[in-house]
C-alpha cells in the first residue's frame, strides 16, 4: 500500500494508559512497553508517519489528580468550568474553561509531548457542535481553536482531523484550526463486519452537501475509513466495495483503511492500488452531484477541459442505466472516455459527445474520464 500513497498509521482511541505529573497522557505501557515514542521511531523508519487520538477535556479521574500544569504555578483545577461542564459528545470529561490563565498553556504541553513523540497526526474526537449534539450545550470549539494553535507551535507539522459528524454551520472555525472534517456518523457497524451499505450510503447526501466547500487551501471532508480491502471483513458486496471507493475518491476525503492488513484480498489490493482512481482522490477537485435520487451523476470539471464523471445506481433491486449528457456536464465536442477501474478507453473520440449511458447493477458504479480529443493529442 506504501507505494500507492498509503503513508500514515493511525493509532484510534485505547492506546492511553495514565498521566504523567503534569496530566499529560501516557501509553498503555502492556499495548506499548517502549511509549508511542518508540512505535514513532519503528513507522518512521518504515517511511511512514504515524497518527494518534484525542479528545477534549480533562477526564474526571485526572480532574480529580489535580496534578500541576507545566511551566506555571497553576493547577488542572483552575482551569475547568465551574460548576463542571461536559467536554465532549459523549458526555464526557470536565470541560476546560479558555478565558482562564493555563488553559491554553496545559493544551500548548500536550501538543509538545506529541511533537517530541514525533507524531504526525491527531484525530480529534467528540468534537461538538456535531457529534449527534445540535445545541451548543457541549462547546468544544474553544478546544479545537486551541488545539490548532497549540500544533501550529509545536515545532512538527501535525494534520488535524475532527471527528465525528461535525456541524458545518460552524466551518469557518474548524478552518481555522484543522485540515480536514469527518462529515458524517462512523462508516463502522460495530457488529460482525467492518461496515455494510448503510454506513456506505448515507455519505452520499453528506458528500453532495459538503463538495464546495473542500478544496486545498479550504481543508478537507473526511468520510471515514475506506473499509473495503478484505471480503471476509467488511460487509459489502464487491461492487459496494469499488463504490465506496470511488465516492471517496470523487468526493476527495483522505483514504485511510480501517482493514486487518493481514487479511486483505487481491480485489481489496486492487480497489486500493488503482493510480487512476487514486488521482482523481489526489486532484483534490471534490465533484459535484448533478444528478439526485437513485441513478446519481457526478462530476468533477479540470481546468484542462477534461472531466472525471461518476456514475453511480443507489437502487437495492433494480438495474438501472444511469446517464450523463453533454448538457449537462459542460463538454461539447469529441471526447476519449476511459474507464478508470479497467484502465481502458471505451470511446475513442470518433464524434461529437451526446451522452453515455452504462446499465448498472444495485449499488455498482462507472468511473470515467472524459479528455477533449484536441487536448488527449489525438487528431480527428
Amino acid at each position: 500500500l506504501q507505494a500507492s500513497g498509503y503513508t500514515y498509521i493511525n493509532i484510534d482511541s485505547g492506546w492511553r494508559g495514565g498521566w504523567d505529573s503534569f496530566g499529560r497522557p501516557t501509553a498503555d505501557a502492556s499495548r506499548f512497553p517502549g511509549g508511542i515514542e518508540a512505535v514513532a521511531r519503528s513507522v518512521h523508519a518504515n517511511g511512514q508517519k504515524l497518527g494518534i487520538y484525542y479528545v477534549p477535556g480533562i477526564d474526571d479521574d485526572l480532574l480529580a489528580m489535580n496534578p500541576p500544569i507545566m511551566g506555571t504555578r497553576l493547577h488542572l483545577a483552575d482551569i475547568v468550568f465551574t460548576p463542571r461542564r461536559a467536554a465532549n459528545a459523549w458526555g464526557g470529561g470536565a470541560a476546560i474553561d479558555f478565558s482562564r490563565p493555563g488553559s491554553q498553556a496545559y493544551i500548548d504541553s500536550i501538543a509538545s509531548q506529541f511533537a517530541a513523540w514525533k507524531i504526525d497526526f491527531l484525530k480529534f474526537d467528540g468534537v461538538t457542535p456535531g457529534s449527534g449534539k445540535t445545541d451548543l450545550s457541549i462547546d468544544a470549539r474553544a478546544d479545537v481553536l486551541a488545539w490548532g494553535s497549540a500544533l501550529r507551535r509545536s515545532g512538527r507539522k501535525i494534520w488535524l482531523t475532527l471527528s465525528w459528524k461535525i456541524d458545518p454551520q460552524y466551518l469557518p472555525v474548524w478552518r481555522r484550526s484543522a485540515n480536514a472534517w469527518r462529515l458524517n456518523d462512523d462508516v463502522e457497524s460495530y457488529s460482525e463486519t467492518l461496515t455494510n451499505w448503510t454506513g456506505v450510503r448515507r455519505n452520499f447526501d453528506a458528500a453532495a452537501a459538503g463538495s464546495g466547500r473542500a478544496g486545498p487551501r479550504l481543508g478537507w471532508n473526511d468520510f471515514d475509513s475506506l473499509d473495503i480491502g478484505s471480503a471476509s471483513l467488511d460487509g459489502l458486496t464487491l461492487d459496494e466495495r469499488e463504490t465506496m471507493m470511488t465516492l471517496w475518491a470523487i468526493g476527495c476525503s483522505p483514504l485511510y483503511t480501517g482493514d486487518d492488513l493481514t487479511t486483505l484480498d487481491p480485489d481489496g489490493l486492487r480497489m486500493l492500488t488503482n493510480p487512476e482512481v487514486i488521482a482523481v482522490q489526489q486532484a483534490g477537485l471534490p465533484a459535484t452531484r448533478i444528478q439526485a435520487g437513485a441513478e446519481q451523476v457526478w462530476a468533477a470539471k479540470y481546468t484542462d477541459g477534461s472531466a472525471v464523471v461518476a456514475l453511480f445506481n443507489l437502487d437495492d433491486r433494480e438495474v438501472r442505466a444511469v446517464t450523463a449528457a453533454s448538457q449537462d456536464l459542460g463538454i461539447a465536442g469529441a471526447v476519449v472516455i476511459r474507464d478508470l477501474w479497467s484502465r481502458q478507453e471505451i470511446d475513442g473520440g470518433s464524434a461529437p459527445f451526446q451522452a453515455f449511458s452504462a446499465p448498472l447493477r444495485p449499488h455498482s458504479c462507472r468511473l470515467l474520464r472524459f479528455t477533449p480529443v484536441a487536448r488527449s493529442g489525438r487528431k480527428r
